[in-house]
């Protein structure tokens, strides 16, 4: 009983589920019929990966097929296929609406085939197909009424009239069809980068092979040597290359391949991606180009031929020495410890103090004489660590030297050692030098090394140079003397040593007296240059140290030195125990000796300097006695005298006499 009962229900299934699969189709054959031609087509145009178009109204069939959801021509020839166009042309067949319709035994009836409608022989015959399944359009003569044309619908039952747009839609250009992008590899996802160009300097027409890849998110050269590649270069040469565009393409009654130089190619370009590569060759200049030069150039797995734009393949002829990284030193500041400084056994140290990470201290060195340290300007050692890592190659002068390179190039008797040395890790040593002949090249060209690779650079002379003199006084703190917060200037006197008569004296009566109270009452714009005075005495700052000894004058050279000037003294009540301690503090200056030179000295600091160009214009306004014109004090300006007019001249004695 229980079997007989499972049997019933299994044919009570079977009977259901083929219902249900009749009343679908039927339901699909009632839905098609209904909704016209949009209907049979549309939906196989969603999931179509192949179009087909064939018929006397094109010079060869065409196809297109889809890869995931990128279209491709692969007749008549093999390209990637314009999305845009492509896109029109599938819009355009989806959403097709007819004008009317009428089945094709109808016609049958009357006596009339489909000859007479233009569909034996169609002017297009489009096939659109999924895998194996497909479907068949045919498109035939205009109607004698409207701008409608017949098509003969995918069943073969039926004919539609339509607007004759679907020809103009489906007729495009080959041109229109073809994309005009070189490389489809998306610019995120190249990862090396080949190059080979053929060498025109060479009898026997050899290649230089260039390559680039990609690691870590680093830029190098793999070939023709191992070094690193500026990122940014390089970037942005890939960016050019995957946006290079078609010029115009070659007909194949056009194609030459000898005299267009795609048999023997100056350059190939190859582009790799992710497990994947695409090689550009190029080859001669195209002669007819309008505009800018254009080359001849090919895909290596393609047989279409094209132009593009030269420029950018031109650029890629220097790319082993353009895409050249050219910054060479680079380290972490925060680990750097010590640089030391040499020329011909004289050296300057600068040493990190443990105090703070802007503390640094600098000596020289003189054979086994060693010179007091100073605190070192903590701007200038920020400035000379950046541009020792700022430091870049002007050229590549030698890639892989010999001793015979070195000497030539004056390395053996350098012009400067910089040693870096780090809390960890080997110390990084650059080694500058040039020749030592009186050549051209000897006085404009200077050559650096490193310990970590064996490259010579070509750097500029004078600017590196500049940023490491070997001068002690350069790297001294350039504030002189700071008076602590609490201290009080309380007399601020300015003399002039050669008349030995006070410029002014000024003090403060009280305690309770500001400076301000008292510089508002002195005339015109005195207050502002003693403000500029006072400030100085606070916070003293040198424009440049000269000497590290000071003199009772300042010695120009052994013929001639400057007298001091001007002394300015600063009385300072400096609080501390019961009472205030009183210090004084004494500058002496030369005068000036330009719009932006003035020397100081300071016997409690030992030094000698120039000063800064605010000091330097307070004490010029303070201690000249010229004469102001009218408009510098407020004056009315008069009229400048009439010049009179230059008596017209003689005319010489022998014009007098003709």
């Amino acid at each position: 009983m229980r079997f007989k009962f499972t049997v019933f229900l299994l044919a009570l299934n079977i009977i259901t589920f083929g219902l249900i699969a009749y009343l679908s189709k039927q339901a699909n054959q009632v839905e098609i019929t209904q909704s016209g031609l949009s209907g049979q087509i549309g939906r196989e145009l969603i999931d179509a990966d192949r179009i087909e178009l064939h018929g006397r109204g094109l010079e060869s069939p065409r196809i297109l097929e889809r890869k995931g959801s990128t279209w491709s021509i692969t007749q008549p020839m093999q390209w990637s296929a314009n999305y845009f166009a492509i896109n029109r042309i599938l819009n355009q067949l989806q959403f097709l609406e007819e004008d009317a319709s009428f089945p094709v035994d109808e016609i049958e009836k009357t006596g009339q085939t489909l000859a007479d409608y233009g569909l034996d022989d169609p002017l297009l015959k489009l096939v659109i197909a999924e895998g194996k399944e497909t479907i068949s359009l045919s498109i035939g003569t205009l109607t004698e009424i409207g701008n409608n044309v017949y098509l003969l619908g995918p069943n073969g039952r039926e004919i539609f009239v339509v607007n004759r747009q679907v020809i103009d839609g489906l007729l495009v250009g080959l041109n229109d069809l073809r994309t005009r992008e070189v490389f489809d590899i998306p610019v995120f996802e190249v990862d090396a980068l080949g190059l080979q160009i053929r060498s025109e300097s060479t009898a026997d027409g050899s290649s230089l092979k260039v390559r680039l890849a990609r690691s870590n998110g680093e830029w190098r050269f793999e070939a023709p040597l191992a070094a690193k590649a500026d990122p940014t270069l390089v970037d942005n040469t890939i960016n050019t290359l995957t946006a290079a565009k078609v010029g115009r393409f070659i007909e194949e009654d056009e194609l030459d391949p000898v005299l267009q130089g795609l048999e023997t190619p100056f350059m190939r370009v190859t582009i790799h991606g992710n497990k994947r590569r695409q090689t550009l060759i190029i080859g001669n200049l195209a002669p007819d180009a309008k505009g800018p030069p254009e080359y001849f150039a090919k895909l290596e797995d393609n047989p279409a031929v094209f132009t593009l734009l030269a420029r950018p393949f031109d650029a890629l002829r220097e790319a082993q020495e353009a895409l050249r990284e050219r910054n060479f030193i680079n380290f972490d500041h925060s680990k750097l410890s010590a640089i030391n400084i040499s020329e011909n056994g004289r050296k300057i140290r600068l040493q990190k103090l443990e105090t703070g990470e802007r503390d640094w201290q600098v000596l020289e060195s003189k054979g086994e004489d060693e010179i007091q340290p100073h605190r070192a300007d903590p701007v200038i050692m920020t400035r000379l660590m950046q541009d020792l890592s700022n430091l870049r190659a002007s050229g590549f002068a030698v890639d892989a030297p010999s001793p015979s390179d070195t000497e030539r190039l004056g390395f053996n008797n350098p012009r400067r050692i910089v040693t870096l040395s780090f809390s960890e890790g080997p110390p990084l040593i650059l080694t500058l030098a040039h020749p030592e002949d009186d050549s051209k090249d000897a006085n404009e060209s200077l050559y650096a090394k490193t310990n970590q690779a064996d490259f010579i650079y070509q750097v500029e002379r004078r600017h590196t140079l500049d940023m490491i003199p070997l001068n002690t006084s350069y790297y001294r703190n350039r504030t002189l003397d700071t008076l602590p917060s609490a201290a009080r200037i309380s007399a601020l006197k300015l003399t002039n040593l050669s008349t030995k008569e006070t410029i002014f004296d000024y003090k403060l009566p009280q305690e309770n007296i500001r400076w301000d109270n008292l510089l508002e009452q002195l005339e015109s714009n005195r207050g502002q240059h003693i403000r500029v005075l006072l400030d100085a005495v606070r916070n003293f700052q040198v424009k440049s140290y000269l000497r590290d000894s000071y003199a009772a004058a300042y010695i120009l050279d052994s013929d001639k030195t400057l007298p001091w000037m001007f002394k300015l003294s600063a009385t300072i009540q400096l609080p501390g125990g019961e009472t205030d301690r009183t210090e004084t503090r004494e500058y002496v200056f030369t005068k000036r000796l330009s719009g932006n030179i003035q020397v100081a000295g300071s016997s409690q600091h030992n030094t000698i300097f120039e000063i800064p160009q605010p000091l330097l214009d307070a004490l010029y306004e303070l201690t000249e006695d010229m004469e102001k014109p009218p408009e510098a004090k407020g004056e009315e300006v008069p009229d400048p005298k009439k010049i009179p007019p230059v008596a017209k001249p003689q005319a010489p004695a022998s014009e007098i006499e003709e």
